[in-house]
Formats: structure tokens, C-alpha cells, sequence
């Protein structure tokens, strides 16, 4: 399974990737300051390192981390197109779900079953451990996540989850009723679930702490630095704009923008995604929805809504809908098409709220795989160069992909390195011509269900 694409190292006449737009209407960037933060200065000239990491999300990030404290000696160097954090990692609906690596709920084996929780629960534990040793400031509230189900074919969806989580012994509550309404107001659910695990965060403030933790331990970080080529072998050879890079190690934490450097081509597909965040509420608007528990809240639609309470008292939605671009194409800005949906969501989930004002609308791009589970491993071919992606739901996921990486290049055998997702088969998406259609047809076979 190699990911390369082989014309890519071929073709010496072949474009570079497309520079991204910088100015993006994102709420989590306005709240973590982002416009006042010093970006990092682009790599210039010709360089060395013991390994080189190329995306400044939560891959990369948690890959700086974890290597650099298993390696403290060897030179890092992270290189990231834009800022750390300017892709998903500091664009999403400001979750941080502790069961994103949980598909497999009948193993029969205690210990395998412990520690397939303990690897799916291990992206939250290092957020907290990077919180509680090195201050990190995220606006992290632990308060578990509630789920809502619509409609009686919901139910049974949300039933069956439940099952499944207390099969491995994890606890969640179902609800109706007055019971449900006791935790949030609205006249569109009929039930509900409450899982005990999971957070809320500010995606951007954690991603740009991640910068600062791994700059402390001496990874040295290079922003505005556009990865144009790599060429791989036993060093490989990284050139940007303005500069080149060789290192015996490569890691690549591109996720969404892999296809742009001829990697993952056909395997993982950016996917578009759309979040809105409205005009703080009222003490009387807050009271009026409940949410005093301040979950992280989403339904079991196919087009489904995820939402968070800001720590600034408004409330930030996305989802309504998924767009696929032709060409494989990113978005990085709005859709109003897709926004409008989120607004009319809400006000139908909450029809209380009506006339709430929205100051904030943004979007980005995200991977899906078909079979929707992340691979972390060792690129085919190559013993010198792991990668990470098609995480689907990442912020816990990337940030335990780190983990695995910097296991598998110590060379350990244990629960992350060899748990399901590691050196994982990522299935041929089809013909890029017939892509967009696929998905449009698979989206609408799920959707009668709802």
C-alpha cells in the first residue's frame, strides 16, 4: 500500500500545492487572539534535522511532542503552510470525544478490550496531561457529551450505541421525558443519552498551546513554510518556497491536504465541513434551553448538528450537511448553503432562541476514509517515514496518533502500536470523476433512515 503518488516525484514541472486564504471568519480563532500571536518566521535556505514533521495540526503537534520527549536529543523540525492550528485542528466543533477509536464492542478478550479503551480514551488523557504540565489554557470543561434522537429510527440507533458502551463497561444514561428535559429544552427530541466521558475545548487555543509546549521542548517550528516536494530515500529531501530540509525521518500530518503533494491520492477525501457561532445569549435565553450541564451536544442524524456553549455564553453549531468538492477540492472559507441550514437547525431544535443574531460563520476541510477509521503507521515501502490521517472525528484521535508514532519509531510492540488503526489498509475511494456522486447517492441512501 503505497500512498505516494509516484508522478508526483516524476513530474519536475508539476505546480505547487495551492496557498491557502488567511482570513477566515472563525470564532475560535478571534477568541484564542490568533491576530496577535507571533507566526513564525518561513524556513529560508538549506537545513538538516533527525526528523523532519510536515503539518502543524494535531498530528503533528502530538507527534513533536511525544518524540521529542522519547528522543530529547535529536534535532525536530516541524514545518507548517500557514500557522499551527490553521486547518481542522483549529477550525472543528470543539470537541474532544473520548470514544472516536471504539468500532469494535464484542471483544471477548478482558485484557485486548482494556486496552482498546484505554488507547481510545488516550488522546483526551494527553490533553489533560499537557493542561496539567505545561498550563495549557483551552477553555477545557469536562462535562461528557449528550446525544439526542429525533425520531423513533433515531431511538434505535441511539439504544444500540448504548448497548454497546456498557457491553465494554462504559456507563451512559438514557433519557425521556421530564428526565431529558431536566438537561435540555427542546421540543424536537424524543430521547436522549448521556455519555460520562468526553470535554469541550477551544480547538484553536489547544493547537496553538501545542505550538508553545513543543517549542519549550526545543522542537523548532517553522510557520508560513509551503511544502512544495518531497523527495524520499534513506534521507529525504524536503523542499518549500523559500527553502529545503533533509532528515533521516519524515512525518506526515497532513490529513486533508495530503492529495496536494501526490499523497493518499484516491485513499482519504477531503471532505467540507461548516460551523457558525452566534451572538452570546441572555441569563433568560440560556434558562430557556436548559444546557446547564454544558455537554458537547449532538444528534443522530445522518446530516447531524454538533454544538458546544462557548466559555463566552454563545453557542457554536456545525454539521447540517457535508459537501464534497469536485477535484478533491479544499474549502476553507463559508457556504452559505450549508450555514443556512445550521441557523435553520438551531431554530428548530430551539425555537426559543428565535431571532438570535450570528456573528461568526466559517468552514475547512477534514478527511473521511470509506471505511470511516483513521490509519497511523508506516508509509508502504518506506521504513523511514509514518504518517496519519483520515481521522474522521480527530481532535482525540490525531492527538493519540502522535503516541503511536513515536512508539512505532522507538521500535515498541504494545496496546498503541498495535491496536487496529495502525499500518491500516485505507480502501480506494473510486474514480475521482464519480466521487462527488458516490457520496451524494451514499448520503441519501443513509438519510431515509432518519
Amino acid at each position: 500500500m503505497n500512498y505516494f503518488s509516484r508522478s508526483h516525484n516524476r513530474d519536475k514541472n508539476l505546480r505547487p500545492p495551492d496557498l491557502y486564504e488567511y482570513s477566515i471568519d472563525n470564532y475560535w480563532f478571534k477568541a484564542a487572539r490568533l491576530e496577535d500571536q507571533v507566526i513564525n518566521q518561513p524556513l529560508r535556505g538549506s537545513h538538516t534535522a533527525d526528523v523532519v514533521i510536515i503539518g502543524g495540526g494535531y498530528t503533528g503537534l502530538s507527534s513533536a511532542y511525544n518524540i521529542q520527549r522519547k528522543f530529547p536529543e535529536k534535532k525536530i523540525v516541524l514545518l507548517e503552510g500557514a500557522c499551527c492550528g490553521y486547518g481542522a485542528s483549529g477550525r472543528n466543533g470543539g470537541f474532544l470525544a473520548a470514544t472516536d477509536l471504539l468500532h469494535d464492542y464484542d471483544i471477548k478478550d478482558s485484557q485486548l478490550r482494556q486496552d482498546r479503551i484505554d488507547v481510545s480514551f488516550y488522546g483526551l488523557k494527553q490533553v489533560k496531561q499537557v493542561i496539567a504540565d505545561h498550563g495549557v489554557d483551552c477553555d477545557f470543561q469536562e462535562n461528557g457529551m449528550l446525544n439526542l434522537a429525533f425520531s423513533e429510527n433515531q431511538v434505535k440507533r441511539l439504544e444500540k450505541y448504548y448497548k454497546n458502551l456498557n457491553s465494554i463497561g462504559l456507563k451512559s444514561t438514557l433519557l425521556q421525558g421530564e428526565d431529558l428535559e431536566a438537561e435540555i429544552k427542546t421540543p424536537r427530541a424524543v430521547a436522549g443519552q448521556i455519555t460520562h466521558h468526553g470535554a469541550i475545548i477551544n480547538p484553536a487555543k489547544l493547537a496553538r498551546e501545542m505550538k508553545r509546549v513543543v517549542e519549550e521542548l526545543d522542537v523548532e517550528v517553522r510557520e508560513r513554510t509551503v511544502v512544495t516536494r518531497i523527495t524520499p530515500g534513506k534521507v529525504h529531501l524536503v523542499d518549500t518556497e523559500l527553502g529545503e530540509i533533509r532528515a533521516p525521518l519524515l512525518v506526515l500530518g497532513l490529513n486533508a491536504y495530503g492529495h496536494k503533494l501526490g499523497l493518499f491520492k484516491n485513499r482519504i477525501i477531503p471532505m467540507c465541513t461548516f460551523i457558525v457561532a452566534t451572538e452570546p445569549l441572555s441569563l433568560a435565553q440560556w434558562e430557556s434551553i436548559g444546557w446547564k450541564n454544558r455537554q458537547g451536544l449532538s444528534d443522530f442524524r445522518v446530516n447531524f448538528n454538533y454544538s458546544v456553549p462557548a466559555v463566552d455564553g454563545r453557542i457554536v453549531i456545525g454539521g447540517s450537511d457535508l459537501v464534497y468538492y469536485a477535484q478533491d477540492s479544499l474549502s476553507s472559507g463559508n457556504e452559505k448553503t450549508v450555514t443556512r441550514k445550521i441557523k435553520k437547525d438551531l431554530f428548530t431544535t430551539f425555537p426559543q432562541l428565535e431571532g438570535l443574531k450570528f456573528e461568526y460563520a466559517w468552514g475547512g476541510t477534514t478527511a473521511v476514509t470509506v471505511h470511516r477509521t483513521p490509519s497511523v503507521g508506516l508509509l508502504k515501502g518506506h521504513d523511514n517515514i509514518y504518517y496519519g490521517g483520515g481521522y474522521n472525528e480527530g481532535v482525540p484521535s490525531a492527538q493519540t496518533a502522535g503516541r503511536i508514532i513515536a512508539d512505532l519509531m522507538v521500535g515498541e510492540s504494545n496496546k498503541f502500536t498495535n491496536h487496529y488503526i495502525v499500518n491500516r489498509n485505507i480502501p480506494y475511494t473510486g474514480p475521482l470523476i464519480v466521487r462527488g456522486l458516490g457520496f451524494r447517492m451514499y448520503r441519501w441512501y443513509l438519510s431515509r433512515y432518519d
